[in-house]
C-alpha cells in the first residue's frame, strides 16, 4: 500500500469515530492529525501540509463542504480529499464538483477505508494502468455537431478531470461505463473509461471522470487514431450549425478499446472536477 509515511488529517464532530480512524490509520503506517469540526481542520491545514483530508460532511461550526470550499481559495494545492457521511440529504454533483475523490457512506469499515486511501494516493498514471475491478455496466456513445456548440449548450463540458454530459440513458451512480463522444465538424473524439460519479436526473446530465490526456481540449484524439470509430447520428438526421447542440445518446454493449485495455481511471485530487461547475 502507499498509506506508509503519509500524513491525513481526519475530522468528525463523533470523537469516538476520531479515535477508531485514528487507531486504523495509526496502525497502517499514516500519520495522523486530527480535528473536532471544518474550523479547526482548516487551522491544521494552514499551519501543515497534509497528504489526505479524511472529512464528515455535516459538523457543527463548519462543515465538510465549506471547510474544501475555504482550501480551494487558498494560494497552498488542498491535500486529497474523502468525505464519509451517514446522511444522503446532499448533492453528489456538488461535492465531487469541488474536487472530492471519494465519498464513503457510515457505519464504515477498515477494508473499505483502507482500499478508498490507497486508490486516492495512487498517482494518475498508476490509476490509468490500474482496472476497474468492477464489470463495463453499459457503453455511452454521443456524436456531436462542434465543441464549442456543445459547450455553450451544455451538451458536453470539460472539467479538470472529468466530464459533463447530457445524457437520456437511466444511468446509476457508481456504475464504470465506457464513454464514447464524437465532434463532426473538427473531427474530435474522446473514448475512455470511467465510473459514473453523479446524475442529475432532472437536467439528464451525468458527471464521468476521464483519462489525464492534457488540459481542456487536449484530451481530445483526432477520430482517425481512434478504433474503433463509432458515430451516432440524431434520428431527426443531420443537424445544422445553427441547430441547439443536443446529445443524442444510447446504450451499447461495451466493445473493448484503447481505454479499455489500459483500465479505468479515476480522477487525482488535482484534477477532479467532473464538469459539476461547468454546466
Amino acid at each position: 500500500m502507499r498509506t506508509d509515511g503519509a500524513s491525513i488529517l481526519v475530522v468528525d464532530d463523533e470523537l469516538e469515530l476520531l479515535e477508531i480512524f485514528s487507531a486504523w490509520l495509526g496502525h497502517s503506517g499514516f500519520r495522523v492529525f486530527t480535528a473536532p469540526n471544518g474550523a479547526e481542520a482548516l487551522k491544521v491545514l494552514q499551519a501543515r501540509k497534509v497528504d489526505v483530508l479524511l472529512s464528515d460532511i455535516r459538523m457543527p461550526i463548519m462543515d465538510g463542504v465549506a471547510l474544501v470550499r475555504n482550501l480551494n481559495r487558498m494560494e497552498t494545492p488542498p491535500p486529497r480529499i474523502i468525505f464519509v457521511t451517514g446522511y444522503g440529504n446532499f448533492s453528489r454533483r456538488e461535492i465531487f464538483g469541488l474536487g472530492v475523490e471519494a465519498l464513503l457512506d457510515k457505519p464504515l469499515s477498515r477494508p473499505i477505508l483502507l482500499d478508498a486511501l490507497d486508490r486516492c494516493l495512487m498517482d494518475s498514471a498508476e490509476k490509468w494502468l490500474t482496472p476497474s475491478p468492477q464489470p463495463i455496466a453499459q457503453r455511452i456513445l454521443l456524436e456531436l455537431e462542434g465543441l464549442k456548440e456543445a459547450s455553450a449548450a451544455c451538451a458536453f463540458t470539460l472539467g479538470r478531470g472529468g466530464c459533463c454530459v447530457a445524457c437520456d440513458l437511466p444511468l446509476k451512480e457508481e456504475s464504470p461505463v465506457d464513454l464514447s463522444v464524437r465532434f463532426a465538424r473538427e473531427g474530435l473524439a474522446l473514448e475512455a473509461q470511467g465510473t459514473v460519479v453523479w446524475v442529475d436526473a432532472e437536467q439528464k446530465k451525468a458527471g464521468v471522470p476521464v483519462p489525464p490526456m492534457g488540459p481542456g481540449p487536449d484530451r481530445l484524439r483526432r477520430s482517425p487514431q481512434l478504433h474503433p470509430p463509432v458515430l451516432i447520428t440524431s434520428p431527426a438526421g443531420p443537424r445544422s450549425p445553427a441547430s441547439p447542440a443536443r446529445a443524442p445518446s444510447r446504450v451499447a454493449p461495451p466493445q473493448p478499446s484503447p481505454s479499455a485495455a489500459r483500465g479505468a481511471w479515476r480522477p487525482s485530487r488535482s484534477e477532479c472536477e467532473s464538469g459539476g461547475r461547468s454546466c
